[in-house]
């Protein structure tokens, strides 16, 4: 596969009255499967990607966004998407949207 045939990441909405993903973490997934593709190694597995969730001062992309992308991104690079999207946020562990708490 070649990165040209990945879908191209948007510039992302973003929220901090609802709930949101921390930015960094996709910017940094969505890096990791291009870079994957480029040397032409497995992609991490994206369905299973977990983020920190984000709210109040903490600006974060908006999650529905991010879901579709990701699973479109997924389907590219063969990967099934995650069930049912959108109904299965990828929040890390117990954490809930506004937690500040550290990674």
């Amino acid at each position: 596969m070649h990165e040209d045939g990945l879908p191209t990441p948007s510039d992302f909405p973003t929220t901090r009255v609802r709930p949101g993903y921390d930015t960094d973490q996709v910017d940094a997934l969505i890096g990791d499967v291009f870079d994957a593709v480029r040397a032409g190694a497995q992609a991490p597995v994206i369905a299973e990607a977990r983020f920190r969730g984000t709210g109040g001062l903490r600006r974060g992309y908006d999650e529905r966004s991010v879901d579709e992308y990701l699973d479109a991104l997924a389907e590219a690079v063969g990967q099934q998407a995650t069930p049912e999207p959108g109904s299965e946020h990828r929040h890390l562990g117990d954490e809930r949207p506004g937690d500040d708490a550290p990674a």
